[in-house]
C-alpha cells in the first residue's frame, strides 16, 4: 500500500486543477494538509477534489488509449480492440491474457484508491474547521457517498482488497485486504447513515443528493445480491417522485439532457476551450475512428415490434450482409430506436455534409462503431474537450435493477415488476411486455427480458462488465464474439478480431496489482492468480 501513500502526498488534496469547476475554486497545488483545512474554503475546495477524481481517465473519462466507465463495455460481448496490437489499455482483459502487471490493473486500482484519500481526508479532517454544522454534515456526506461507489468499483474487480477509513501515513500504509463481505456491510450502513443528511434536489447541478445516495447504496445491494436492500433502495428513490425518464432517447446523451430529472448522479465536465472538459466521446470526424461496437450487441436490438430479429417479420438481412464490408444498411431498420442511439451502423450519416459511412475502412470488421455520447456535429478537436457529463446512475438504470431484485427475491407481483420494465420500454417507444411475450412468465423467461432489456438500454455505459461478472455469464459472452469472429474468417486477415480466450473462474476477479504486491508486506496476491 506504500504505492497508494505516494499518490495519496503528491495528488489528494495538493495537485488537482479541480476540472469539473464544480464549485468554481483555485487549484490547490502548493498547499500541505497541515496548513490548509483551516477555513470553510478550505472545505469547499476539498470536497470539489474529491469530485475532481471522479474525472480521472481510467473512471468516468478517459479517450481511446485510457479505458474509463464509457468505454469499458469493450472488455465484454457490447464491444472490443479488434486488431489493436495490444497499445489500448484493457484490451489484454477483453483477450482473457492480463496479468497483475497490466496497465489497467494498476491503472483502474489506483485511481479508485485515489478517490478514497481523498474523501478519508476531508471526513477526518473537516471536523476541525469552524463552520456551519449542517453543511459539515452534508460535505461529509458527499464524501461518504463518493468512497462508497469507489469501494464498490473495487470490489467487484478485485474482490477482497484493503478497506482504508482514514488518511494514508507512511505509518499505515501497508494495508492488508479485507473480505469482500465486510467491506460490503460497512459501506451499507454508511450509505443509511447520510441519507437524512443529504439534500433531496442539488444546488448544482452534479452534487450528491439523496437520490444518488440511495442509488449507490441500490447497486451495492443489487451487486452482492440483496435483494431487500436493493429493493428498500430503488423503491425509496421512486417513492422521491422527482425523477423521471427524458422523453428521448436519441438525445439523452447529449449536453441538451444533462440536467433532465433522469440524471440520478453525474460526473460534470465543462467544455470546449475551458480544458476542463471530458474525453470519453473523442473522436476523429469520423466514427470509424472511434470505439468499437459489436454485431453481437446489434444483433440484439429487436425489431420494432418488440420480436428478435431471429422471429420478426420486420427484419431484413441484406443480400450482402457478412459478405463483403459493405453490410447492407436495410438490416438496421424497423429496430429498436435506441439501437441508432447507441451504436453507429452502416447507412448512418456523419457530420455536417452527412458522409456516409459503411465501416470498410474502419480499424475493425464489426461494421458497428460506438455511437453512445458521441456528437457528429462536434469538432475533433471540442470532442477532446467536451462539456458532455458522464451519467454514472440514470433512473431508467434504477427502474430495471428493481426490476430485477424484485424478480430474484421472489413472491413479486408480475404487474408491478412489468410496470417498471414497461417504463423503460415505451420511453423507447418499444411494446409492453405483456403485448409481447404475455403474462404468467415463468421466472427464466422475466431474467432473460429483463437482462436483455438492461443490455440494450445500458450499453456503453460501464455496467456490462460487472454485470457479466455477477450473473456469471462471461463464458457464454467470450463464446458469443468468437463466433462472430469467425464470421469474417473467409473475409482476409487484416483488421480481423483478435481471439478472445476464457480461462475460467479466474477472468471473474482481477489480480491486485503487482506493484501493490512488492511494496507492501501485508498484501496477498488472490489464490487465483498467485
Amino acid at each position: 500500500m506504500k504505492n497508494l501513500y505516494i499518490y495519496a502526498v503528491l495528488l489528494s488534496l495538493l495537485g488537482t486543477n479541480c476540472s469539473d469547476k464544480f464549485l468554481d475554486r483555485n487549484s490547490l497545488t502548493g498547499i500541505s494538509n497541515e496548513t490548509f483545512w483551516l477555513t470553510e474554503e478550505d472545505a469547499v475546495m476539498g470536497l470539489t477534489s474529491c469530485y475532481d477524481g471522479l474525472q480521472n481517465n481510467y473512471l468516468y473519462n478517459g479517450g481511446p488509449w485510457e479505458k474509463g466507465f464509457a468505454m469499458m463495455d469493450n472488455l465484454t460481448d457490447n464491444g472490443g480492440h479488434f486488431n489493436w496490437d495490444g497499445w489500448m489499455a484493457g484490451y489484454d482483459i477483453a483477450n482473457g491474457i492480463h496479468t497483475p502487471t497490466s496497465s489497467l490493473i494498476g491503472n483502474f486500482w489506483s485511481a479508485c484508491y485515489e478517490v478514497i484519500n481523498r474523501c478519508n481526508t476531508l471526513i477526518s479532517r473537516i471536523d476541525n474547521i469552524e463552520m456551519d454544522a449542517s453543511k459539515r454534515e452534508i460535505m461529509k456526506a458527499e464524501a461518504i457517498t463518493i468512497r462508497s461507489l469507489m469501494y464498490i468499483n473495487l470490489t467487484m474487480t478485485y474482490n477482497d482488497v484493503p478497506f482504508i477509513r482514514e488518511e494514508l501515513t507512511m505509518e499505515n500504509a501497508d494495508q492488508p485486504k479485507t473480505e469482500r463481505a465486510v467491506i460490503v456491510e460497512e459501506i451499507a450502513r454508511d450509505l443509511k447513515t447520510v441519507l437524512e443528511v443529504l439534500p433531496i434536489t442539488p444546488e448544482q447541478r452534479g452534487q450528491i443528493t439523496r437520490g444518488a445516495a440511495l442509488a449507490v447504496l441500490g447497486r451495492l445491494a443489487l451487486y452482492n445480491e440483496m435483494w431487500d436492500e436493493a429493493i428498500s433502495a430503488y423503491k425509496a428513490i421512486v417513492d422521491l417522485g422527482i425523477y423521471g425518464l427524458y422523453s428521448d432517447y436519441t438525445r439523452l446523451f447529449t449536453q441538451s439532457a444533462e440536467s433532465s430529472n433522469e440524471i440520478i448522479f453525474g460526473v460534470r465536465f465543462e467544455g470546449p476551450g475551458l480544458k476542463e472538459g471530458s474525453s470519453f466521446a473523442a473522436h476523429w470526424d469520423s466514427p470509424l475512428e472511434a470505439e468499437n461496437g459489436s454485431l453481437d450487441l446489434a444483433n440484439d436490438f429487436y425489431c420494432v415490434d418488440g420480436k428478435p430479429i431471429d422471429e420478426s417479420d420486420l427484419y431484413i438481412e441484406g443480400p450482402n450482409d457478412l459478405k463483403n464490408d459493405r453490410p447492407d444498411p436495410i438490416r438496421y431498420e424497423n429496430r429498436d430506436p435506441r439501437l441508432k442511439a447507441t451504436l453507429f451502423v452502416p447507412g448512418m450519416k456523419w457530420g455536417n455534409n452527412n458522409a456516409e459511412f459503411y465501416g470498410g475502412a474502419a480499424p475493425s470488421r464489426s461494421t458497428v462503431y460506438v455511437f453512445k455520447y458521441f456528437n457528429p456535429l462536434q469538432s475533433s478537436n471540442d470532442s477532446w474537450d467536451s462539456g458532455q457529463d458522464f451519467y454514472v446512475i440514470r433512473y431508467a438504470e434504477v427502474l430495471l435493477s428493481l426490476a430485477e431484485a424484485l424478480l430474484e427475491k421472489g413472491g413479486y407481483s408480475e404487474s408491478e415488476l412489468f410496470s417498471y420494465i414497461n417504463q423503460v420500454r415505451e420511453r423507447a417507444d418499444m411494446p409492453k411486455v405483456e403485448d409481447v411475450e404475455g403474462t404468467g412468465l415463468p421466472t427464466d423467461e422475466l431474467r432473460s427480458i429483463i437482462r436483455h432489456e438492461r443490455r440494450v438500454e445500458t450499453a456503453f455505459e460501464g455496467l456490462r462488465l460487472f454485470d457479466l461478472y455477477r450473473w456469471k455469464e462471461l463464458k457464454s459472452a467470450v463464446d458469443r464474439i468468437e463466433a462472430e469472429r469467425g464470421l469474417y474468417s473467409n473475409i482476409g486477415t487484416y483488421f480481423l478480431y483478435e481471439k478472445r480466450n476464457y480461462r475460467g473462474e479466474q477472468e471473474y476477479i482481477w489480480p491486485i496489482p503487482q506493484a501493490e504486491v512488492d511494496a507492501n508486506k501485508n498484501m496477498e496476491q488472490h489464490h487465483l492468480w498467485k
